[in-house]
This record gives C-alpha cells, sequence and structure tokens, in this order.
C-alpha cells in the first residue's frame, strides 16, 4: 500500500511536492480507510484520494511523474544497453533548476515490511538512489544507498543474497539504477516482492485508448475478478446486468494456462473476440419473457465501455491489493454513476485486500457532503511562476469545518486549485453566459 509519493524538478513540479495517504483524525467514514494489519494495526491509510485543480495545473503532470518513476526502475537498465542520456523532463520555467537533479521517493507497505525507495537524476546519471525499510516500532535501515557510483550496502543483506547484491554493482553504471539491475537478477530477498507490487501498479492516463479494452478483456476472462466486476454492474442502471464475452478458443485456452497476470496482459494480442451485454426482452405487458445479446462495441454507448473497462481494472486492482491511478475519472461519466463506481470502490465489502485509488477529476459533485472524507480531497494549484503545488483541503494548519460547503467554497476559489484570473472575472461577474 502506497503511503506517500513525492517528486521535484519534473515538469510543471520545481519545489518538492508530496501526495500523502496518510488520514488525518476524523471521524467521518472509517470505512473509508485501510488498516495495514502486517505491519501495524494502529496505523491507517486512505482508500482513495481525489486531485481537483484547473486545467493545466498539474494534475496529468502528477500521473505522469508516477508514470516515469515506474518507467525508469524497469527500463533504465539492460544488459548489452550503451550508456544513452537519461530522458527527463525537469522543471524549464526557473534557471536554478537546469543544474538540479530530478527527484522521485515512495513510501509503501508491502506485509509486515514498510520500504522508503527514491533517486535523484539528471541527464547524464543518477546522482544518488536509496533503499531503506523498517518494521513496525523498530528503526528503519538501508539496503544500499548510492551516491553517484558510490554504493553502501547492507552486510547482512548482502549475504543474504549469496552474493547477488555484489555482484550487480558490476552492471550498475552511472545512468541506470541498482534496483534495476537487482531486479534483473531476479530471487533477490525483498527485491522480488517490491518488484511485483511495482509491476502491479495501474496508470490509466487515457482510458479510450484501444490497449485498455484489449487489457479489460483479459480480466473479464478470468473467473476471479467477474463477482467484483459484477458489483460494478448491478444497480448502475447501464441497461443490462451481466456481461458475455466468446474468445478466440485459442486465446482462452492460453488464458487459463498463464498465471502471472501481469504478463498475460502485456503478451497476449487478443486480435480476435466479441463481447456482448445482456439485455432483458419484455413482452406487451412488461412482463420478462426472454433476454437477448448486443455486441457492447456496436450497441453501447461509449461511456458505458469506458465504464466496463475502468470497472475491470478497479476489479483486478481490488483482488490483488494493488494500486490504481486514473486520469480524468469522470470523463463521460454522468455525476451518479462515478458516486457509484466510488461507494463501490471503498465499500469494505468490496475492498479489504489493500487497493489504493489516485485518480484526477474535474466533478464537484464529488465535494458534496458524505461524498468523501475531508482528508480525500487533494487540491492542484499552479502559481504564476508555472510552479505546481500539492495542498489537501483539509489539513492540521488550515481545517475544513464538518459543516463547510466545500462544493460551493471550491467554485468561488476559496479553497484553491482555480484560475486567479478566472477567479476574479466570476467576483466581478463578468463571465456571462
Amino acid at each position: 500500500m502506497l503511503v506517500s509519493f513525492s517528486l521535484s524538478n519534473y515538469l510543471s513540479f520545481k519545489e518538492k511536492q508530496t501526495l500523502d495517504l496518510s488520514p488525518e483524525s476524523l471521524k467521518e467514514h472509517p470505512d473509508y480507510l485501510h488498516i495495514p494489519y502486517l505491519y501495524d494495526t494502529n496505523s491507517r491509510l486512505l482508500k482513495a484520494v481525489g486531485i481537483f485543480g484547473h486545467n493545466s495545473h498539474g494534475k496529468s503532470n502528477f500521473i505522469k511523474g508516477y508514470q516515469f518513476f515506474l518507467d525508469f526502475i524497469f527500463s533504465s537498465f539492460a544488459l548489452g544497453r550503451t550508456e544513452e542520456a537519461i530522458q527527463i523532463d525537469s522543471f524549464k520555467l526557473n534557471t536554478a533548476t537546469s543544474s538540479e537533479p530530478s527527484f522521485f521517493e515512495a513510501i509503501f507497505y508491502l506485509r509486515e515490511k514498510k520500504y522508503r525507495y527514491g533517486f535523484k537524476i539528471s541527464s547524464e546519471k543518477v546522482r544518488e538512489e536509496w533503499l531503506y525499510y523498517s518494521e513496525a516500532k523498530v528503526r528503519e535501515n538501508y539496503l544500499f544507498v548510492r551516491v553517484e557510483q558510490d554504493f553502501k550496502l547492507s552486510k547482512i543483506w548482502s549475504k543474504e543474497s549469496e552474493g547477488k547484491v555484489d555482484q550487480s554493482l558490476f552492471f550498475t553504471k552511472p545512468n541506470n539504477l541498482l534496483l534495476s539491475v537487482l531486479i534483473s537478477q531476479g530471487s533477490i530477498a525483498k527485491v522480488n516482492e517490491i518488484a511485483r507490487w511495482l509491476r502491479g501498479n495501474i496508470i490509466i492516463s487515457d482510458i479510450t485508448n484501444e490497449v485498455h479494452l484489449k487489457r479489460a478483456i483479459v480480466i473479464l476472462s478470468q473467473a476471479i475478478f467477474r463477482s467484483t466486476i459484477n458489483k460494478f454492474i448491478e444497480n448502475a442502471d447501464l441497461g443490462f446486468v451481466t456481461i458475455v464475452e466468446k474468445i478466440d478458443s485459442h486465446i482462452k485456452n492460453k488464458l487459463a494456462l498463464d498465471r502471472e497476470f501481469i504478463e498475460l496482459m502485456f503478451s497476449i494480442e487478443l486480435d480476435r473476440f466479441e463481447l456482448y451485454s445482456k439485455h432483458d426482452i419484455y413482452d406487451g405487458n412488461y412482463k420478462k419473457v426472454n433476454t437477448v445479446l448486443f455486441e457492447m462495441l456496436k450497441n453501447e454507448s461509449s461511456g458505458t465501455i469506458k465504464y466496463l473497462v475502468l470497472v475491470s481494472y478497479l476489479s483486478y486492482a481490488i483482488k490483488q491489493g494493488q494500486l490504481i491511478l486514473v486520469d480524468e475519472i469522470d470523463s463521460k461519466f454522468h455525476s451518479l454513476l462515478l458516486k457509484f463506481l466510488l461507494r463501490t470502490y471503498l465499500d469494505n465489502k468490496n475492498n479489504v485486500s489493500g487497493s489504493q485509488m489516485v485518480f484526477t477529476t474535474h466533478s464537484t459533485f464529488l465535494l458534496a457532503k458524505n461524498m468523501l472524507r475531508r482528508d480525500q480531497m487533494v487540491i492542484i494549484e499552479k502559481n504564476q511562476y508555472g510552479e505546481s503545488f500539492i495542498k489537501r483541503m483539509h489539513g492540521a494548519r488550515k481545517p475544513l469545518r464538518v459543516d463547510t460547503q466545500i462544493e460551493k467554497e471550491y467554485i468561488k476559489g476559496n479553497l484553491g486549485g482555480v484560475s486567479e484570473r478566472l477567479k476574479r472575472l466570476s467576483n466581478q461577474n463578468e463571465l456571462n453566459f
């Protein structure tokens, strides 16, 4: 489970900014929290966080930052690769950052351990890299700490790996991460579980991309996810209550044989498949007499198809206890449908294995009372110098009263996340429709 993710000197984020999923001391919706039982039964983490803010203020850039973090971990090392420049999009609007490295760090729980991993990079090389771990009520210890090509390894961990950690140093060049090299070695204690969790993280930047539909079909073909998917479909009033798929028998057999779902998602091409929604047929007296199958891609709306794709991913994340990041979750959804989706995801009856969701949205409907906890509402806003900042709407320093009309205050621009020019125009009644 993700505790926090921080970044700096990347796209519109100049200074270090952190998205923290630790909750405030609030009484509302205690069921919207996860308890990392194996690590510490007294700890809590938010199941979901919604990121609000004006267009171009940095919401999508934050998602891109986490995507880069993952991509660089799994792509920075490959045997035989030459020492190429690192493609990093640093902050370009201030000369002070031109010589500074970009910074990324994630803190997360995996079973009984808490990990803190991060790195600082420039286009030329990895400046710093670190991996720490701790157990509940035990101080943090390092597995490795790196400053350029100077490495400090945990002696106990190095011994446990039977020399594999030490061997990895030989392959770690200035432009790749030690963690990437360690992952490539395989069967290294602690590294395997870190890699498995990071690989399972899901990022959806454009859900209309056809590849997401194909991967959703893969999820639908696995019986383990069906019951959870049906919970998102039941009572959603989409006009149908079940999904039926017909997949080429060769692909179906291959799906049944593969156990590593991540490999499955990225290796199998679903060239031939048919997906149907089941609808009821009624007689003249509106008594149900039969059912009919509609080919979904031809007969259902683009919003319905997007909903099915998203709930497929959410069902996978729930079952696997995974993190999912969704950009513009409200696109093509009716407000009440989005409300139903979030309530289903946050429900303790459905989400009990540690799945978390970070999503960006423009839907102020989600700011209505009792939709989310006050600490689940985050704003990303940008100043006059093009710098993005992350802040919670509710925090210890600037709390929101429980009776605050958050939606109204946000629209007025009193909570941030709104263009100052639009705020002035609105206050001056210069926006005429």
